[in-house]
Parts: structure tokens; sequence; C-alpha cells
């Protein structure tokens, strides 16, 4: 047999260079006492990182939850140069274990398709659609997914998720999608995450993506730099520093922000605030100035979990 080659073509490559940790199922897999030391060690931050995901409400961790998990949230954002927006988003999914259990109606997953570095996160329509779990292992996934919004318009996507730790305080995160989308035609997004755990309850998080597709202005890239926090059980502070920019019709850097977000449990388990102020220096165009911008969003959340274990915790 022909040694393994690896062609670095994104996140989807790089099970084809690791196939051991992304394909085996991990119930397949003989564990010495050497490996299980290695798995609780790699394994905190990984834990680490998916509690501040899950406590944050981050549109992956819903996805991939082994539970159906709805959030209804209202958000008010105001900025200086575009005024004040209001609105109510359902996001999450509901499992059809009777149906199929790999099958899942998922909603909001448009407002998500590319995950903003930068407030205050554009709005979207509302949208509605069915995801299918093509493959589930260890450390890779593979959803199918189709749906549409209030517009109608009809989109598909597939999307990758490859998670591998790189010693004891580091993990790697790669998702790759591709979608179809009625209007705007096919396009690419791939992310990269970093984490590194700075200590029991702090994380620093590298977040880097990219979209390529027929109506994007060339390459539209975004660069963050998180620092979380958890303060107690019920609040937890998130810092960053971001920039973007594309690369057509001229190469040139958008937008840099700094600021914090907020969030705390308040009366219920089931029920979240946020507050995120932003400072921003945004311009338009290759020769107007770049103009400093004020932002600040607040949200009010209700989740709705499977015994809202993920919420009580």
């Amino acid at each position: 047999m022909s040694p393994l080659r690896c062609v670095p073509w994104g996140a989807i490559a790089i099970a084809l260079c690791f196939p051991v940790a992304a394909q085996t199922p991990p119930e397949t897999r003989e564990h010495s006492w050497i490996d299980s030391s290695y798995d609780y060690v790699t394994g905190t931050t990984d834990s680490l990182a998916q509690r501040f995901d899950s406590f944050f409400g981050e549109a992956d961790s819903e996805r991939e939850s082994a539970d159906s998990v709805l959030r209804l949230v209202s958000e008010y954002q105001w900025s200086e140069d575009d005024g004040s927006e209001t609105r109510l988003r359902l996001r999450g999914k509901v499992d059809l274990p009777r149906l199929n259990r790999r099958v899942s109606v998922v909603f909001g997953e448009e407002n998500d398709y590319r995950n903003d570095v930068l407030p205050p996160t554009a709005s979207a329509e509302g949208d509605v659609g069915i995801q299918y779990r093509v493959l589930d292992y260890a450390r890779s996934r593979l959803d199918f997914s189709i749906g549409t919004n209030a517009s109608l318009d009809f989109r598909a996507g597939l999307r990758y998720r490859y998670v591998r730790p790189l010693g004891e305080r580091l993990r790697l995160r790669l998702t790759e999608r591709l979608y179809l989308k009625e209007g705007d035609g096919a396009g690419t997004i791939s992310r990269g995450d970093i984490d590194y755990r700075l200590g029991e309850n702090r994380l620093l998080r590298f977040t880097s993506d990219m979209e390529y597709g027929e109506e994007t202005d060339g390459a539209e890239w975004g660069t963050r730099l998180s620092y979380l926090k958890q303060i107690n059980p019920k609040e937890a502070l998130s810092y960053f520093a971001a920039v973007s920019g594309q690369t057509d019709p001229s190469s040139r850097t958008e937008a840099y922000a700094i600021g914090l977000r907020y969030r705390r449990n308040v009366f219920r388990p089931w029920i979240f605030v946020e507050a995120e102020p932003a400072h921003l220096w945004r311009r338009e165009g290759v020769d107007e100035p770049r103009e400093p911008v004020w932002a600040i969003s607040f949200r009010i959340e209700f989740l709705e979990e499977l015994g809202n274990r993920r919420a009580s915790h």
C-alpha cells in the first residue's frame, strides 16, 4: 500500500491525513491506561471550549447537541451609523427520533451561515430547514441540510467539522461549508478555531474565516481574537478584537473592532441576558476615510432544551 499523502485543500483534507482520529468510532478503539490519561489531559481543553460554546449559545454547539435545543432571542441593536433595530429570532434544532435518529429540523441556520467576526451581527431573514447527519465520529462530523427562508428562497448545504487536540492546552477545530442558495449561487466558507486553555475557567480563542462565492466581493475574510472567562456558573465574559476585509474589486481591510460580551443567567435556568458594547473603525471604499463608530447590542434569550441540563449546569 502506498504511503498516505495529504493535500492541504481545507478542513476535509484533515480527515484524510488522520484517518484513525477522524474515521474510527470511539466504541471500536482499544484504550490503554496511557490513552486514557492522554484523553483526560487533552480533553480538559476540549471540555472547557465546549462549555463556553454551550453557555454563549454558539450555533455549532446547538447543531451538534445530543438533545433538541431551541433559543428564542429578542435583540436590540444600535450603532452610530445605522441607527437602531429590534428583532426576534428563533434558533436551534429539534430532533425527529421517530422519523430517523439522524434527522433534525433546524431554525436560524442562515443567520449563522457565516459567523461574522465583527459586531453587530448582520440581520437576516428567519429560515427553517432539515438537517441530516451523514457521518458522526469521535473527531469529525458531516451534515447535509436543505431549507428555505421567509422569501421562500431555496438553499442547500454540506458542512464538515473536524476537531483535534494539539497537546495539553491547545485544541484545533476546522469547519468547511459548501452551499447553494437561490439568488446568491454557490459558495464555500472555511473556518478555523484554535483554543488555548489559560486556566480552569479561562480560554483564549483565535478564529479566522473566509467566504468565497458567486456573489461575494472576491474572498471575504475575518479574524477575531477572544479572551473568555467564566466568572461563576451564572456569568461569563468575552473580550475580543477583530478585523475583516475583502479581496475584490481591490484588496482592503474594511473594519477593525474591539469590545466585550457579558452574559448572565437570570431568574430561571432557561433565561439569559446579554450586553455587547463595541467600538469599530469602518470604511466603505479604499479612498474613503476610516470612521470610528460606537455600537451596542442587548439580548434576552429563552432556552428550551431536554431537561434544561445545559442551562442548569
